[in-house]
C-alpha cells in the first residue's frame, strides 16, 4: 500500500473519529434534556472522572457516582435547555481524543426562577467497544446568571495590560 494511501486512511479515521464525538456531546445536551439519567451514565466510562465545580458536585469517580451526581442535579430542574456550541477536537494515536467545547445551559426550578450558565466543557474521551465515550470531564464557567451562592471554577483568562494589578 502507498503512503498516501495510509494517509488517506487515517484522514478519514480521524474524521470519523470526530464526527462520532460531535455525536457522543451532542447525545449528551439531548439525553440531559429529556432527564435519560442512564442513558446519560453510559456515555461516561465506567471508570470515569468527573468535576462540575464545587458548588456543583465537584469531583466524582465512576460512572455510578456520576449518574447518582448528574441524576440530583438534574432534579433540581423542571425544564432545561443545553446548546453546545463550538468545539476543538484532537484526536490521538491509541484511541482517545480531548475536546474543549462550549455550552449555553437554560434551566427553570419547580419555582419557575430561571437560571442561565455559559462553560466550557474540557473532556478526554476513550474508544471502546461500545463507541467514543468520556472518561474525564471537567467544567469551568466563563458566565453565570442566577445559581446565587454557588461556587464555580472559572476559566482562565488573561487581564488586559491596562487592568492588570501591580
Amino acid at each position: 500500500m502507498s503512503p498516501d494511501a495510509v494517509t488517506l486512511e487515517h484522514r478519514v479515521a480521524r474524521i470519523e473519529a470526530r464526527n462520532a464525538i460531535i455525536d457522543l456531546l451532542t447525545e449528551y445536551t439531548i439525553l440531559v434534556d429529556h432527564y435519560d439519567i442512564d442513558g446519560v451514565a453510559a456515555l461516561f466510562t465506567p471508570d470515569c472522572v468527573t468535576d462540575y465545580g464545587p458548588g456543583r458536585g465537584g469531583l466524582v469517580i465512576g460512572r455510578d457516582n456520576v449518574r447518582n451526581r448528574i441524576r440530583r442535579g438534574q432534579s433540581e430542574f423542571r425544564l432545561t435547555h443545553h446548546q453546545h456550541g463550538q468545539m476543538k477536537i484532537t484526536i490521538a494515536d491509541g484511541g482517545t481524543a480531548e475536546a474543549l467545547s462550549y455550552l449555553t445551559a437554560w434551566h427553570e426550578r419547580w419555582d419557575g426562577s430561571r437560571e442561565r450558565v455559559f462553560v466550557r466543557y474540557l473532556d478526554r474521551l476513550t474508544e471502546t467497544d461500545d463507541g467514543w465515550r468520556i472518561a474525564e470531564r471537567k467544567v469551568v464557567a466563563s458566565g453565570v446568571e442566577g445559581f446565587d451562592g454557588v461556587e464555580w471554577v472559572w476559566v482562565e483568562r488573561q487581564l488586559p495590560p491596562d487592568h492588570a494589578t501591580t
